[in-house]
């Protein structure tokens, strides 16, 4: 278990090393203010503006030259906006996180069991954030053929015979402190046999209650605003994201804002105005 969050530095293009990103810690009143400044950076063009302008705040994740980098971040921050240029190589990354199934316990140790049985542990204290949204399950679609006593009757679901796209599920990233494993799981794929007799018949119960229950124990850990609205219960829009790669970019700007990915963000970050910007 080597996973580290750490992003190695991008490779060089034709205008130069692609050394830095650019962060954008807030949200403009004016997004088509904030949408000319995207567009002027390298191969962006308005469609993707328009979409990026969506998971902001959060990271750019179009890779600049040092100085391509700082002048997009000054003209953000010209708007008012709080804007960084960051080396890529201190940006979290968890393209890699590990799947895990189950999940240990205890009142000292978070304990991850791998397959074979094997089980790892760190203490509370080393785990760094904690994230949940719903994101697109990554289950393949699957077919539901004509019901045997509908065949041959006027009496036909409207969605006999059709392929039934995968559903929405919750997942969630726990990152541990810098230099340790990042771990993701899935609310339908989990080994809830922690819970005890606390575990239902559903795994959507079952994933709230585990996640209740890393959350009560991970004192010091960021819980993301998308964590805090789904344990409340509050509309799905609100914790729901279009990809899961959507969902990673998100978690990894929260890991930046935690301060315990070993990254010394030089901007001032005004942390509760991101936290209002899911």
């Amino acid at each position: 278990m080597s996973t580290s969050i750490m992003k190695s530095n991008d490779a060089d293009d034709e205008s130069g090393p692609v050394t830095h990103r650019v962060v954008v810690f807030d949200v403009h009143e004016d997004p088509e203010t904030l949408e000319r400044i995207l567009t002027s950076m390298p191969g962006m063009d308005r469609t993707s503006a328009r979409k990026l302008l969506h998971s902001l705040p959060g990271i750019i994740p179009r890779p600049m030259s040092r100085n391509a980098a700082a002048v997009v971040a000054n003209s953000i921050r010209r708007l008012g906006l709080n804007s960084a240029a960051i080396p890529s190589g201190e940006i979290p990354d968890l393209c890699h996180a590990e799947q895990t199934h189950h999940l240990r316990i205890t009142d000292e140790l978070l304990e991850v069991v791998d397959i074979d049985g094997t089980q790892h542990s760190w203490p509370w204290q080393a785990v760094a954030v904690l994230s949940v949204g719903v994101v697109p399950s990554t289950a393949p679609a699957r077919h539901r053929p004509a019901s045997t006593l509908s065949q041959g009757s006027s009496h036909r679901s409207w969605n006999d015979g059709v392929t039934l796209p995968a559903r929405s599920r919750a997942e969630a990233f726990l990152v541990l402190n810098a230099d340790q494993p990042v771990f993701t799981f899935a609310s339908d794929e989990m080994n809830y046999e922690c819970l005890g007799s606390r575990m239902t018949g559903s795994s959507k119960s079952n994933f709230r209650q585990l996640i209740k229950d890393l959350m009560a124990r991970s004192a010091t850990a960021r819980v993301t605003p998308s964590t805090r609205v789904f344990l409340d219960r509050s509309p799905v829009r609100h914790y729901e994201f279009r990809t899961r790669d959507e969902f990673r970019r998100y978690t990894e700007f929260q890991t930046l804002l935690s301060g315990r990915s070993g990254v010394g963000v030089q901007a001032a970050v005004d942390t509760s105005s991101t936290d209002r910007n899911l």
